[in-house]
């Protein structure tokens, strides 16, 4: 039997379909297609902006929310591994414990969608359809499933 623990974390998309993501390295937010996301073919994605590779896209509310389900989960573990010893130990003269008081749960938020000022581009490279910052459109940058130099609009 595995111990690892799996927590899914619904991530909403806009009214189109598309899911935000940001660049780690430059901190490019762009959205791309929800199916884009979960197709299993695209192994890298590219920052539209600077051009990098990155192993996470996470917009930072998703690692917000991570952690604190991650900090609920360990804080139940504990306030019920103490609640255990209180009950294996009440009735032992050799040895007392007191279990301190709970440990506080952090707010679960879920996700809101995301709403800015976002623009589609149709990357002819790619077939593509991603949508970007306005700024980023016109500037132009870097398709994000095959990483190919694009000149703005």
């Amino acid at each position: 039997m595995s111990s690892d623990k799996i927590f899914e974390i619904p991530i909403p998309s806009d009214n189109d379909g598309f899911v935000v993501l940001k660049c780690p390295i430059c901190s490019e937010k762009f959205m791309i297609q929800v199916q884009d996301v979960n197709d299993d073919s695209l192994i890298d994605v590219w920052c539209p902006k600077c051009g990098l590779k990155s192993d996470n896209y996470l917009d930072d509310d998703v690692n917000d929310l991570a952690e604190n389900i991650i900090q609920n989960y360990v804080a139940d573990l504990l306030n019920d591994f103490s609640k255990d010893m209180e009950r294996t130990f009440r009735n032992n003269k050799n040895i007392q414990f007191k279990g301190s008081k709970k440990i506080a749960r952090e707010s679960e938020m879920p996700i809101g969608r995301k709403v800015g000022d976002f623009e589609e581009k149709k990357y002819l490279c790619c077939d593509k359809v991603v949508k970007l910052r306005t700024t980023t459109k016109f500037e132009g940058g870097y398709c994000p499933f095959c990483g190919e130099l694009v000149d703005g609009d």
